[in-house]
């Protein structure tokens, strides 16, 4: 069962990878209608020795070597041992450390680890170079530092995403789209986050399977099988709402609201007590905008910019958070970040929004039986499920520095995003099903709505400066308990205009 289960997740992260999800899943979602659409070859114009088709060849093949097969088209050259050079982040509060990203120093039995490695091994001998990590707590400012000086000390710096407005803002980026090597059309680059960062045909910070972040980051809504069995709730009876169009914020709210335990029995809502749902009010939260088919602008013909937060159905939504979080049986509103994992893994969260990231870390050692799920719909008339990642994953920087030396620098990037598409991603997929829900057939079905919904909203990039936060708005409400937005709204529109019509014409070359 759980190699059926990794066969499909597999195909589910090869769709996510590419352009477009639905498209690719059109494409390729009758294999026997399309082989049966080739012409069936007579067999005396085989050659002799010819025998086996290399069509029939081919279906023998896992998800994974069909991924060796597709070619990086890059030169056959190599570079003298040439060290290449990233600048990242440590791991922090998001408990992920980011060099994981970049280097694995020596085989440990970890498979994710151990993928990584591999994959570095085959392109440090490939081309004849060493790749190496530096972490520093502001990348996003040291980029700055060392272009302005005219000192190459690194070849691309992997920062936040919510920070990229930063060295996008100080003009010590290259644009992406302008260096040879890099095919934004493969897969291993991210079409979804990339595409909407592209303003003026101009991208400054892209986002790969390099980065693994963008991944293990993804939020979705896990649920504690063996507790709704409990309240009455089979996990099939869960599914059959997601697939029905019925998993709606109301109906969410009203499953778990019913879960409430006084577990202690001091008739007080407390930390010992069992929740149907919660989490710290913070970056869960952020999710919400996106779950609900919201956005904070819309970006037509590269360089038109509108902004479409303020609507009644926003309005309505931030009403109907703010009640919900502060129902004290309906929700227990958390501490600390990111504490909703322990709550979860401890038992006293049925539902809880987290990151895929728990289920490679806190939740292997869990006891309970665990789901993973799509966030909520707004309500039944919405299209599809859809999901944010957490602003912390990594984008990379190209430095105006690495210009006097691109070749080298884009073949080496554009090989560690093939090899990783190659290698890494499918190995973290394959240690998340051996964690407690692989026994669930419906696993990959439920991953795959959360992977297709996967958003990128662009405004995470400039939320702290041009946009105001209102990529943050929700949060910032819920904290206070307010629910007033269009004066909230108010309070930032004319900073928005200046910084839509100034700061962003200026990073991306628009005309005045």
């Amino acid at each position: 069962m759980k190699t059926r289960i990794l066969s499909l997740m597999l195909a589910v992260l090869m769709l996510s990878s590419a352009s477009s999800l639905t498209a690719c899943s059109e494409s390729a979602a009758d294999p026997a209608a399309e082989d049966a659409a080739q012409p069936t070859p007579d067999p005396a114009e085989i050659p002799e020795g010819d025998e086996a088709a290399p069509a029939e060849e081919e279906e023998t093949l896992s998800e994974i070597e069909q991924r060796q097969l597709l070619p990086d088209n890059l030169p056959e050259v190599t570079f003298d041992g040439q060290e290449f050079r990233v600048l990242t982040r440590p791991g922090g509060e998001t408990g992920f450390d980011y060099s994981i990203e970049i280097v694995a120093e020596e085989l440990t039995g970890d498979a994710c680890n151990d993928a990584v490695y591999n994959r570095n091994l085959t392109v440090e001998e490939r081309f004849d170079t060493k790749i190496s990590v530096m972490q520093s707590g502001s990348p996003h400012q040291d980029i700055k530092t060392f272009v302005t000086a005219g000192t190459p000390d690194y070849d691309i710096v992997g920062f936040h995403d919510y920070l990229a407005y930063v060295p996008i803002g100080a003009g010590v980026l290259m644009d992406w789209t302008d260096v040879p090597n890099v095919d934004l059309t493969q897969p291993w680059h991210n079409r979804s986050a990339n595409d909407g960062a592209t303003l003026n045909n101009i991208l400054y910070a892209i986002c790969s399977d390099l980065s693994i972040s963008s991944m293990t980051f993804t939020y979705a809504i896990f649920a504690n099988a063996d507790l709704l069995t409990d309240y009455g709730y089979s996990t099939e009876d869960i599914y059959n709402l997601i697939r029905e169009n019925e998993w709606t914020i109301d109906k969410m709210i009203e499953i778990t609201s019913a879960m409430y335990v006084d577990k202690n029995g001091n008739g007080k809502t407390d930390k010992d007590d069992v929740y149907g749902f919660g989490y710290k009010i913070e970056n869960p939260a952020d999710v919400w905008m996106t779950a609900f088919g919201s956005k904070v602008c819309e970006i037509t013909n590269d360089t038109q910019i509108t902004v479409t937060f303020m609507t009644e159905k926003n309005a309505s939504i931030i009403e109907k958070l703010v009640n919900w979080h502060y129902t004290p049986t309906a929700f227990n509103i958390l501490s600390t970040d990111y504490e909703e994992q322990n709550y979860f893994l401890n038992n006293k969260l049925v539902m809880a929004p987290l990151r895929f990231f728990a289920a490679y870390n806190q939740l292997r050692d869990m006891e309970a039986t665990y789901i993973m799920l799509p966030y909520p719909k707004w309500d039944t008339a919405q299209e599809g499920y859809y999901t944010n990642a957490d602003d912390q994953f990594t984008v990379f920087g190209l430095p105006l520095t690495a210009e006097e030396n691109i070749e080298f620098v884009t073949t080496i990037y554009e090989a560690l995003c093939a090899e990783s598409y190659k290698q890494v991603f499918p190995i973290y997929y394959d240690t998340a099903l051996k964690g407690k829900y692989s026994s669930d057939p419906t696993t990959a079905e439920m991953v795959e709505l959360v992977m297709e919904g996967r958003a990128f909203d662009f405004s995470f990039q400039f939320g702290e400066s041009v946009f105001q936060r209102l990529c943050y708005k929700f949060r910032d409400m819920l904290l206070t308990k307010s629910t007033d937005l269009a004066s909230a709204y108010a309070k930032v529109e004319k900073a928005l205009d200046r910084g839509l019509n100034k700061t962003l014409k200026k990073a991306y070359k628009m005309e005045e």
